[in-house]
């Protein structure tokens, strides 16, 4: 009986406090989770597109300057350097899917991740070696870039090309500059 007079005076003291907690938790959630879908975007364009005209447009940069039989001038390592930063920042971008059928279950798979890491190591170590004008990093980089953009193709895109979207190097300065 004693245990139930000291009780029920706490218990009442801390229900509006206890209360308002829960009310305030709720509202913030809700809050979060709109704030969230406000600043959430979509990647608008497939995957396969950013791969075609961004990803493999970078990654060839590195693999034709690192394959050259002389040494890589100034201007070159700058474009280098160029093409990484657009590499680093694509395989990021290539992790939250995007409009094609298959992409957003790609992007939920832990290899597809793994890949995009593996590529935004490999465009890391790119611009490392245009700052440092190493050619042998850069060559190093080319073929841990091959084998990262392999194992995720034959994972995931075995078939190529999809969707229509193909390579075209007639439209990139580097394939003429490579007499290509």
């Amino acid at each position: 009986m004693k245990f139930r007079k000291i009780f029920s005076p706490v218990c009442s003291r801390l229900a509006i406090p206890v209360l308002t907690i829960a009310a305030l938790t709720t509202a913030l959630t809700g809050s979060l989770t709109a704030h969230e879908e406000q600043y959430s975007i979509d990647v608008p364009v497939s995957v396969n597109a950013l791969m075609v005209t961004l990803i493999d447009h970078s990654a060839h940069y590195i693999w034709d300057f690192a394959a050259l039989q002389r040494e890589i001038t100034d201007e070159e390592w700058r474009t280098i350097e160029y093409y990484a930063i657009q590499l680093a920042g694509s395989a990021p971008l290539i992790a939250l899917g995007g409009a094609g059928d298959m992409d957003d279950a790609w992007a939920k798979s832990e290899a597809w991740t793994s890949y995009s890491r593996t590529m935004t190591n490999a465009a890391m170590l790119a611009l490392d070696a245009a700052k440092n004008k190493d050619k042998f990093l850069l060559g190093s980089t080319g073929d841990v870039l091959v084998a990262s953009c392999e194992g995720c193709h034959d994972a995931f895109k075995p078939g190529t090309p999809t969707e229509g979207i193909t390579h075209q190097p007639d439209y990139d300065y580097l394939y003429h500059l490579f007499g290509r």
